[in-house]
């Protein structure tokens, strides 16, 4: 399994900024997680930080759509992750 180049690669530094305004992560039953972020932060980027953070570790095999809210509760961003675990399993002939 190979790493795509033409997807966004989450830097080190994305990954600090991530978990340093991540305040709690929430997984419902369903496996979709929920995050949390502290107030004054860009829901837009920290929606696009959580994407990218998901797609790095690869953790999940299905696709959902997830939000980021501000601890506030009053506001959210929504993101949708797209697993390419089955894509990546056909290209690399790992599938009978």
């Amino acid at each position: 399994m190979g790493i795509d180049t033409n997807e966004p690669q989450f830097r080190e530094v994305e990954k600090k900024k991530f978990d340093d305004g991540v305040l709690e992560t929430f997984w419902t039953d369903n496996g979709i997680p929920y995050f949390i972020i502290k107030s004054g932060l860009d829901l837009s980027e920290y929606a696009r930080l959580a994407k990218l953070s998901l797609e790095h570790d690869r953790q999940i095999a299905h696709d959902f759509t997830s939000k980021v809210t501000d601890e506030s509760g009053e506001q959210e961003v929504k993101f949708t992750y797209r697993s390419k675990w089955f894509l990546e399993g056909l290209a690399n002939e790992d599938m009978e």
